[in-house]
């Protein structure tokens, strides 16, 4: 297979999800390129700072779907991706002209039906990030595929040497909201005046509006050593894969909340997103209070971090989410492929 992924640059985990799936790709011997949506997001020392991370990996910056287009045919692709509904209609574009099989992934909750029918008729096999996701598109049910969000757990690792050596219990909130996901950092912004000083409450990443009781760290293309340091983690999504998997304690926090993540709740069903189609419990302060208070007088905090890393061993590996999106180009491409994954539902 050659395959090309469509995207935009941004800092979000749709740019960390393509970045990490082209990688993969790569290391199973798939040819994978990148064609990157030209937009204002970020100004050119943020666009540098994510190209240098995609190491042999070709890439095109591009403007129109003609240009799109040439990168395809120089590129021998056999398979077009798209990722970032911004150059979806680019990709349906290209696709149908040049006769290449589409994949699409759906990586928010959003009116896709209404938006971006075209593309999903075109599209051979539709991937949703999520069961809210996937529900959004409902009308395409026969051709979508849930494959969760995998991250590099190679990389994603505790630090022996920041393990607890201090009294201080550091707890993170980590991720990108604005709107409506905001509303549980709010809650936990106005809680931290009642913590005690041995709790330090740290941000990263970027939030609007941003919290006034607690210092914002600004968005990172490596946060692995705050992830390390951090005991406790606030996020959802991709961000609290990836907190976990270096041994910080999840709690899944965004529109609603979810409390600690244990393996128990994930066998039970519990999904890692805060958008209010899962209908979690409202935040509130004395809930987020007590977790936090409970979890940092807890007896064996080395114990639920080492149970944190193991769940994200067990659960979001990238291996697995990889070898269900080549499936899914399997299936695109009518092509037969051995072995599927538990991650496809």
């Amino acid at each position: 297979m050659r395959i090309v992924l469509t995207s935009i640059l941004c800092q979000s985990g749709l740019m960390t999800h393509v970045h990490a799936l082209a990688r993969h790709l790569a290391t199973q011997g798939e040819y994978v390129a990148i064609a990157f949506k030209r937009t204002n997001y970020l100004d050119s020392s943020a666009q540098q700072g994510i190209l240098t991370t995609l190491g042999e990996v070709p890439y095109l910056i591009y403007g129109t779907a003609a240009e799109l287009r040439t990168f395809l045919l120089e590129s021998g692709c056999t398979l077009v991706h798209a990722h970032s509904h911004a150059t979806f209609d680019d990709a349906t574009q290209v696709s149908l002209a040049l006769d290449i099989p589409l994949v699409v992934t759906l990586h928010s909750v959003f009116p896709w039906q209404r938006r971006f029918r075209l593309t999903l008729q075109t599209a051979r096999k539709i991937i949703a990030v999520g069961p809210a996701h996937a529900r959004s598109a409902r009308a395409f049910r026969g051709r979508m595929v849930i494959i969760q969000n995998g991250i590099d757990t190679d990389f994603f690792r505790p630090n022996e040497e920041l393990a607890d050596k201090s009294d201080t219990v550091n707890v993170l909130w980590y991720g990108r909201v604005d709107g409506r996901l905001s509303r549980g950092l709010k809650v936990l912004d106005r809680l931290v005046p009642m913590l005690p000083s041995t709790i330090n409450v740290t941000g990263l990443g970027i939030a609007h509006p941003p919290p006034r009781s607690f210092p914002m760290l600004p968005w990172t293309d490596n946060p692995l050593p705050h992830l390390q340091k951090s005991h406790i983690t606030f996020a959802h999504g991709r961000s609290l894969r990836e907190a976990m998997s270096c041994g910080s304690i999840g709690m899944l926090l965004g529109y609603g909340y979810g409390g600690r993540v244990t393996e128990a709740r994930l066998k039970g069903g519990l999904v890692l997103d805060a958008f209010p189609e899962y209908r979690l419990p409202r935040p509130r302060v004395h809930h987020l209070l007590h977790d936090i208070l409970e979890i940092a007088d807890h007896s064996n905090l080395a114990g639920l971090r080492k149970e944190a890393r193991s769940i994200a061993l067990e659960n979001f590996d990238i291996k697995d989410m990889v070898d269900a999106v080549q499936a899914v180009y399997c299936d695109a491409l009518a092509r037969s492929c051995g072995g599927t994954s538990s991650l496809i539902s």
